[in-house]
């Protein structure tokens, strides 16, 4: 209990400090800090290390189910399996996988965004009348 307090803290000072910077979040769960797809993961992202700063990028490693079982539970990841969640500057999940993700996809979903649609409010297609 009396390490919860201070885990709590450290997570919500990196959170507002994240939200306040104005950077994406990448969180990266795992059962623990042995799984391979993690350690793959993290050797990608240390390898492109440049590219991450350029585009602002905040990494945060999960890898202990039962210290961090609320960021788990908040994020609805699987707490024995690796997940990779991108989070928009905004606080919003930008893109999420199972897998790890190549630094080169990773960068090219944050550059290049895809296209959300756009609702008008009507719903009935339009058709041109001549």
């Amino acid at each position: 209990m009396k390490y919860f307090a201070t885990i709590f803290f450290f997570w919500v000072f990196f959170t507002v400090s994240a939200e306040a910077q104005g950077v994406r979040r990448l969180l990266l769960f795992a059962g623990d800090s042995t799984n391979t797809d993690l350690k793959l993961q993290r050797q990608w992202l240390e390898a492109d290390s440049s590219g991450v700063v350029n585009r602002d990028i905040w990494i945060a490693v999960f890898a202990d189910a039962r210290t961090f079982r609320r960021m788990y539970d908040h994020h609805d990841v699987d707490r024995s399996e690796f997940t990779l969640v991108l989070m928009r500057k905004d606080g919003t999940e930008q893109y999420r996988s199972e897998k790890p993700v190549p630094t080169k996809e990773l960068f090219e979903l944050i550059d290049n965004p895809p296209v959300q649609a756009t609702k008008t409010g009507n719903s009935k297609p339009q058709s041109s009348q001549n």
